[in-house]
């Protein structure tokens, strides 16, 4: 007979029960309704942070608690040896409203990315380019956090604790010229985030985009948007390149796509990933039929009729509110963004600033360019939930200015 021993955390430890590598703020939330969370005391918090882009629906949006509730009471998971109707209408879908001819599925955007130099890579060397295996990326990107993904993002932000990185990047100043200056034959891929989110919402030039693109096509180099953080509708468009008329090979897509259940999505042309075949990549979750139904489900959702029109409306409202705010307190130097992705540069540490917003009842989120702070609603958000955003951090400055 076996005794179950059960273990527990009595035992005084340095370290905590949940790897130490996020420095949460100490609020407790029970639960959430579109636009807004409360915590277990029941103070109600305005979300201008959607789980850093990924709550595209709000909190408990009607249409995915049903579509969750209905496919979990049939099949949650298969293996992608069997044929999965969600997924494949899902990538109709996804195809049929984007530049891309094909999809894989992923569970985040890290991974989506990963997807998306494997087929930039079987693509140079399937047609006998063995020698473009090397990858431009920009200053201020940010592209995930597996060790390839990592090494593409701003070698500024590396840690010295996980060198060596990948060594098949070259990153440079987002500019034709810096990157005509490391253009050679070893290049296969150029990878960009349309508007850079975690570097500090840097939304990209039109014209650089537009000769990237040329570039792309004189030199057989396919040009790989992340659209992680800019895509779902998150700019007013489904893809924040349908801004800039421009499209790409390769498309990477997820975080609000799912509208909070992991899922994320590598789009292609067909010529980009002509060589890819069976063996080349996978993923044993990716695709699942619960993950892609509720996909469905928010993509349906952005499409209807006026939605991302509404979006384009409250962020351009969002964006004035803002601007007001910078004519009337010196401490914010900028606001940018498209959308409802925008960022505020303050003359204040952004950490500081978005928690002392949080203990006031605003929910913020920061990046890595210190000073800038994101404004991230959920895509349902009203006006005049934004205006109540607005009046605290109104009220926030002002305590600063006195």
């Amino acid at each position: 007979m076996f005794k179950i021993i059960h273990n527990t955390y009595d035992r005084i430890m340095a370290i905590s029960p949940i790897l130490p590598i996020y420095s949460p703020i100490d609020i407790n939330f029970s639960h959430g309704e579109g636009a807004y969370l409360y915590d277990t005391k029941g103070k109600r918090y305005i979300d201008f942070q959607s789980g850093i882009a990924v709550n595209s629906l709000g909190h408990c949006h009607p249409r995915l608690v049903s579509t969750l509730k209905k496919q979990s009471e049939k099949i949650w998971h298969l293996s992608n040896i069997n044929t999965i109707p969600a997924a494949i209408e899902f990538a109709k879908k996804l195809i049929a409203n984007s530049f891309a001819d094909t999809t894989f599925f992923t569970n985040s955007g890290t991974e989506a990315v990963e997807c998306g130099l494997k087929i930039a890579r079987s693509y140079q060397n399937g047609k006998g380019n063995h020698h473009r295996y090397k990858i431009i990326t920009f200053k201020g990107a940010f592209h995930g956090r597996s060790f390839a993904a990592c090494s593409g993002n701003d070698p500024e932000k590396f840690s010295d604790l996980l060198r060596p990185y990948v060594e098949w990047f070259e990153n440079v100043e987002p500019n034709i010229e810096s990157v005509r200056n490391v253009i050679d034959n070893n290049i296969g891929v150029i990878l960009i985030e349309p508007i850079q989110g975690e570097g500090g919402v840097n939304v990209m030039d039109h014209n650089f985009l537009k000769n990237l693109r040329e570039l792309c096509n004189e030199h057989d180099i396919l040009l790989f948007f992340d659209c992680v953080q800019c895509g779902a509708g998150r700019t007013g468009k489904l893809f924040a390149y349908e801004h800039f008329d421009v499209e790409p090979d390769i498309c990477a897509l997820a975080k609000g796509i799912g509208g909070g259940f992991p899922l994320g999505a590598c789009l292609a042309t067909e010529t980009a990933a002509k060589y890819m075949g069976v063996g080349l990549h996978g993923s044993t979750y990716g695709g699942n039929p619960l993950a892609t139904s509720i996909g469905n489900a928010v993509l349906d959702e952005l499409l209807k009729d006026g939605f991302l029109k509404s979006v384009e409306d409250k962020g351009k409202h969002l964006k004035d509110k803002l601007q007001q705010l910078a004519d009337k307190h010196e401490i914010i130097q900028e606001i940018r963004g498209l959308g409802l992705m925008l960022g505020v540069k303050t003359n204040i540490d952004n950490k500081e600033f978005s928690r002392e917003l949080c203990y006031r009842g605003l929910l913020t989120v920061g990046t890595t360019a210190q000073q800038v702070v994101r404004i991230l609603p959920p895509l349902i958000i009203t006006k005049e939930q934004i205006d109540e955003g607005i009046e605290i951090l109104d009220t926030y400055l002002n305590e600063i200015a006195n």
